[in-house]
């Protein structure tokens, strides 16, 4: 190696010998968990709140007591004082996680009394000051207390399960599933764990034993509320918690009493009329500090509708006990009323949360404290709300899409109409599906829930322990709630019937709140105080509808269905393509691309020309000034890495990456850091860009061809012949940059195989764009990162008849977004894989001496395993479609996907395992196990080669310059602090990503509704090929290649006069109606709303051929939607240089009609297509894995632009 090793603290770090420093996950004991039986909602909840609650008050007690002894031997002392007036009864209060979400204070309790709603007791019995009754946590609720001794507690009681039943149960489940027939393990056994399993308080027993079992075979009514005070005002100097043994007072500990009646809780002789559950009479007793403080002592207030959240002092204790399990909540974009929660390992799928009521107020990304419940009682209660709504819109004519598919003719009652296997999906339904497909790239699907494949796992949310401050949402404003809105507008069309001459003039009140329709659907509607919204809107809201705004949640209250929120700023028109980009923006927790003057003051005065860098600047650094250091740069202008390569002999080369030192230029906790820090991370779009460090910043420090940069270097000693890296130095240094060059005319040098582009060459020689020895650097930069990435995947001898191992572009970005963009998501430029795959070896030596060093503190990136239940269900679609694939290691899995000759295929397959994982996160060693990632298949991983755009590797740097300093250089951050700033670099990395996705939705949105318009005047349609990736009973998935997207084909949105679905051949047959055109079909539901007046929202592209010229007007094919290709963007300045965007498809190919007879195209369209004529039927056969013509359309119309697709009529 070239230069000098200056100092210990530079000496070289062997790759390979760190892996033995890697924790042994197993090492750790397994966690207990517990799953309670809910009740309604739930009854372990009131027994963890009795447990905190009662040894509180026990503390308080104590603490008086000691209070009174003392005060007592002063009036021993001083008999001639008075004594002092009773004590007022003392409260706890707990905080929340954060400010706008407070924990509900901790209830003071008497003897617990058992579950059930409670009366409000009145103030006439003389006995009640002295024992204050407990109030369970029961939804909000105020509970009764049962008062049958021993006997079933009536429909509401549900048996309670351990742990090991429920793992059992799951297993069994699973069993059943696969149709196995095995043994099913008793207990087993988790390497997860995320604290110590400590044992049970002695003071109680949890869960309850069920000794006290009384069968009870009659219908037994419970004992009157005269009883139940005699027993509430009894002395609790026997109290055992939970009560048990024969005759015991009664609890909601758990305690089953199997009966074959079912019992009553309350005696209906002394229900109180007129009585609300939940609020209490003005002369009622506060029992508790949350009585106090939410019923204004004694004041008749709203409802509780959520449960408060368990005190967050409790969480940690009860989760080393294995009675909660945390996990981040993520919501199903299709029905709001279903979310899961991931909990990273703990268990083997994840956790089924039903309804609105068990998510209690969480959002999507909190992490989030749950209570196992029985999965069968969860998908029980599921199950009758669906019915409920299905006899619900049988009544009003509407149609019902439930859990259980059902076969048959038609509904005369105006129920789900069926054809087949074809169904006919609900209005609001399909506008819904309309909106979440159409709005994204690829489908938000969770796994089909039905009777034969329930949740393995349910809870409800107990808690909310984290949340990401500040978020902000995009959305519209409306004066009434959409569904007032909906029935208001019903009223209108319908003439008007609840309004009379007497009340037409009447002008009604102003409404104290105008209400957020976030665009994104996972978000609930927000109550803004009318005063926040612009002065106007009151009397003229009509005009705001397309209008744009901000807003964040700022409290959500137990007794409110909707959060409150802020109205942030008005964002503008919806229709404008730059609101559009601010939208998506601030949907993404970024805003205004403007630093403020506190970060552009912390700029160092440096300048890009430089001055020559200190003594003091590089003394302990390595000399690499006279190596030929190349940058490479992914659009041109910034580059913060470069490379060197050099023969060190015949048998060793010696390579060298060299990244930016940006911490020596950027004090920790300086104003510019701070910034950075809050922005977390930079973005990019398709559009433009939000650089996370200001641009003159950028520009002063970035790599520059003849400035000598600060750096910090890993240098890789290899094998000339095996390719193995024999040595690995890493530490800090210097270099001068001999040449930068951008991405793009880096890939002229690549044919589209992956081979030399010989013509390319010859060419950008002749231009002068690149020299012979920059060639032949990026030629041998392509070779180390081919066989380093063999390496990784141990496949070095697979043969592939002479190719590279293929590019998983799509499944790369679990890891990290695009870079530079490309428009479609499934590819990426040759040469972005080759400094990927080197930036992986360098990452992965990196996060090796970290580990070594700092253990707990390293900061590192993992990816979990995907969960189980997903794995299973992705082999068996493989199983179904005929692909052999491994799944037993990362490894081995790719190594299937590699030998997928067929790049669509291979494309179609990647979006499928997509869906079973999730993406890569970053943490601290301290807080996990398991430290590998699983899609880059290495044992233990970082970021730090891009300190420019990734708040992460800032910290990453610094962490290793303390370690290569032999922490002379000091680094004191704090556990707890590195876990924050893990989870928030982890929230700004989703977001920079989603941003992404969503940017190159509308940019493909925009350039499809200006193709559609230029094709108007030859009246064609835009038609790609599609494949068909899964089928179901009415619709079938489709990957286009062409674009880069998936979308879902509906039957009732196609002229079809029934469908057939064969399951076990994943067969589709669509029966079609000849002579008609997908094109121009409507279907029958659609025609009436539009005849109603109601086609204004329904989602469905329009067939207006002068509506979509409106909407696209302005819209420049050569500029703004189609920006140019890279090559010709070399010549054309500034024209967004990093963007990989080639959109000559995009206009050339995209239109499948020519300007003559089409007859050629359409024979090329249809030519996989599997026809046949049955009995007068025209029947399409669609297949897994086949390819069908689709046919595009966008509509730009709505708050986000929307694709939707059809398959075409083989037979109009």
């Amino acid at each position: 190696m070239s230069g000098n090793n200056n100092g210990s603290n530079n000496n070289g770090n062997n790759a390979n010998g760190n892996q033995n420093l890697l924790p042994n996950p197993s090492s750790r004991g397994p966690r207990n968990l517990h799953i309670a039986h809910r009740r309604s909602p739930s009854e372990l909840t009131p027994l963890m709140v009795e447990q905190i609650a009662l040894q509180q008050q026990i503390d308080i007690l104590q603490a008086q007591q000691q209070q009174i002894l003392a005060q007592q031997q002063q009036f021993i002392h001083q008999p001639n004082l008075m004594p002092p007036p009773p004590m007022q009864q003392s409260y706890v209060t707990a905080t929340g996680p954060f400010g706008q979400f407070g924990v509900q204070p901790v209830h003071q309790m008497g003897p617990p009394q058992s579950g059930g709603h409670r009366r409000a007791q009145s103030s006439s019995h003389p006995n009640q000051h002295q024992q204050q009754p407990q109030q369970h946590f029961q939804g909000g609720h105020q509970s009764t207390p049962s008062q049958s001794g021993g006997g079933d507690r009536g429909h509401n009681r549900r048996q309670s399960l351990g742990l090991p039943e429920a793992i059992r149960a799951a297993a069994i489940e699973q069993q059943k599933r696969q149709g196995g027939a095995g043994a099913v393990p008793a207990s087993p056994q988790r390497n997860h764990s995320s604290g110590s399993n400590s044992s049970n308080p002695g003071s109680f027993k949890f869960p309850p034993t069920a000794d006290d079992s009384s069968p009870t075979k009659s219908h037994s009514r419970s004992r009157s509320m005269a009883f139940g005070q005699q027993k509430r005002n009894q002395s609790p100097s026997r109290f055992q918690f939970p009560a048990g043994g024969h005759g015991s007072s009664p609890s909601t500990g758990g305690n089953f009493h199997p009966g074959h009646g079912h019992s009553r809780s309350n005696s209906r002789n002394f229900d109180q009329g007129g009585f609300v559950p939940g609020h209490r009479h003005r002369g009622s007793s506060v029992s508790s500090m949350h009585a106090f403080n939410s019923y204004g002592g004694g004041q008749q207030q709203r409802k509780s509708l959520f449960a408060p959240y368990l005190p967050q002092a409790s969480l940690g204790q009860l989760m080393d006990q294995g009675r909660l399990v945390s996990g981040v909540l993520r919501v199903n974009k299709k029905n709001r009323s279903d979310a899961y929660v991931s909990t990273d390992g703990i268990l083997d799928a994840d956790i089924f949360i039903c309804g609105s009521k068990d998510r209690n107020r969480a959002l999507e990304g909190d992490l989030v404290a749950v209570e196992l419940l029985n999965v069968d009682q969860v998908w029980d209660s599921k199950r009758e709300k669906e019915e409920k709504k299905k006899r619900k819109d049988q009544t009003t004519g509407d149609i019902s899409d439930t859990v259980e598919t059902t076969s048959g003719g038609a509904n005369n009652s105006g129920g789900l109409q069926r054809r087949g296997s074809l169904k006919q999906r609900p209005q609001q339904k399909r506008n819904d599906d309309v909106e979440v497909e159409g709005q994204s790239l690829l489908l938000s699907e969770e796994e089909e829930l039905t009777d034969a494949a329930k949740p393995l796992y349910a809870g409800h949310i107990v808690a909310v322990i984290e949340r990401v401050p500040g978020q902000l949402f995009s959305g519209t404003l409306g004066l009434l709630r959409p569904s007032s809105q909906a029935t208001k507008d019903r009223q209108e069309r319908e003439g008007g019937h609840n309004n009379n001459n007497n009340n037409q003039h009447q002008e009604p009140p102003r409404p104290k709140i105008v209400w957020f329709k976030p665009t994104d659907k996972r978000v609930p509607l927000i109550a803004i105080p009318t005063e926040q919204a612009p002065k106007d809107f009151v009397e003229n809201h009509e005009s705001y509808a397309n209008t744009l705004f901000a807003a964040s949640i700022k409290r959500w209250p137990i007794t409110s269905l909707h959060p409150f929120g802020t109205l942030v700023e008005e964002i503008g028109d919806a229709n404008d393509d730059e609101i559009q980009i601010e939208a998506i923006l601030r949907d993404n927790n970024f805003t205004a691309d403007v630093f403020p003057d506190s970060a552009l003051r912390a700029v160092p005065e440096e300048t890009a020309t430089g001055t020559p860098l200190t003594d003091e600047e590089t003394e302990g650094r390595r000399d690499f000034t006279e190596e030929y250091t190349l940058g490479l740069s992914p659009n041109g202008i910034l580059a913060d890495q470069a490379f060197h390569i050099k023969k060190l002999g015949d048998d060793k080369i010696e390579l060298g990456v060299h990244v930016l030192d940006v911490t020596h230029y950027v004090q920790s906790n300086s104003a510019l850091d701070r910034e950075a820090k809050k922005r977390g991370s930079s973005c990019f779009l398709v559009q433009r860009d939000l650089n996370m460090f200001p641009d003159n910043f950028n520009s002063n420090f970035a790599l520059t061809p003849g400035n000598n940069r600060l750096t910090i270097s890993v240098v890789f000693e290899i094998d000339a012949t095996t390719f193995d890296v024999s040595d690995t130095w890493i530490g800090t240094s210097y270099i001068n940059t001999k040449q930068k060059l951008d991405y793009a005319t880096v890939e002229r040098i690549f044919d589209d195989k992956g081979g030399d582009d010989k013509a390319q060459i010859q060419a950008i020689l002749a231009e002068g764009l690149l020299s012979q020895t920059d060639i032949d650097y990026v030629k041998t930069l392509r070779l180390l990162s081919m066989e380093f990435k063999r390496d990784r995947f141990n496949c070095k001898n697979l043969n592939l008849g002479g190719k590279d191992l293929p590019a998983l572009s799509l499944l790369n970005q679990i890891d990290d977004e695009n870079l530079p963009i490309s428009t479609d998501i499934y590819q990426a430029l040759q040469i972005s894989h080759i400094v990927d795959e080197v930036n992986i070896k360098v990452n992965c030596a990196v996060a090796q001496k970290l580990y070594a060093s700092l253990g707990p503190k390293a900061f590192l990136r993992r990816h979990s395993y995907p969960l189980l239940q997903k794995m299973e269900s992705f082999t068996q679609k493989m199983k179904n479609l005929g692909v052999h694939i491994d799944t037993s290691s990362s490894g081995a899995l790719q190594k299937c996907l590699f030998q997928i000759e067929s790049d669509d295929i291979r494309r179609g397959l990647e979006t499928l395992l997509l869906k079973c994982m999730n993406r890569a996160k970053y943490y601290v060693a301290d807080k996990s196990d398991e430290l590998a990632h699983y899609f880059l298949n290495v044992p233990v991983y970082t970021h730090f080669n891009a300190p420019l755009r990734r708040y992460a590797d800032l910290i990453v740097h610094r962490q290793l310059k303390a370690v290569l300093s032999n922490f002379s250089v000091p680094y004191d951050e704090s556990l707890e602090l590195l876990n924050n700033a893990a989870d928030y670099c982890n929230f700004k990395k989703d977001s920079a990503h989603n941003a992404q996705e969503q940017s190159v939705h509308l940019f493909l949105s925009q350039a499809i509704a200006a193709l559609s318009q230029k094709k108007q005047a030859r009246n064609g349609d835009i038609i790609k090929e599609g494949l068909v990736i899964q089928v179901y009973e009415s619709a079938f998935d489709v990957y286009i290649p062409d674009i880069g997207i998936e979308k879902r084909v509906h039957g009732d949105q196609l002229p079809l006069k029934k469908a057939e679905f064969i399951k076990k051949d994943r067969l589709l047959e669509l029966y079609w109606e000849q002579g008609k055109s997908s094109a121009e079909f409507v279907p029958e539901n659609e025609r009436k709303s539009k005849g109603r007046g109601g086609d204004k929202d329904t989602g469905n592209a329009s067939n207006n051929k002068e509506s979509l010229a409106d909407q696209v007007k302005g819209l420049s094919l050569d500029s703004k939607s189609l920006p140019s290709s890279p090559k010709q963007s070399l010549t054309g300045g500034l024209l967004a240089p990093h963007r990989a965007i080639s959109m000559n498809k995009l206009e050339n190919e995209y239109c499948a009609r020519s300007d003559g007879d089409g007859s050629n195209s359409d024979d090329e369209l249809l030519r996989d297509v599997v026809t046949r004529e049955e009995n007068g039927y025209f029947i399409q056969e669609i297949r897994e894995l086949q390819r069908v013509p689709i046919m595009l359309r966008a509509e730009l119309g709505k708050t986000l632009p929307c694709l939707t697709v059809r398959t075409i009529n083989p037979f109009a």
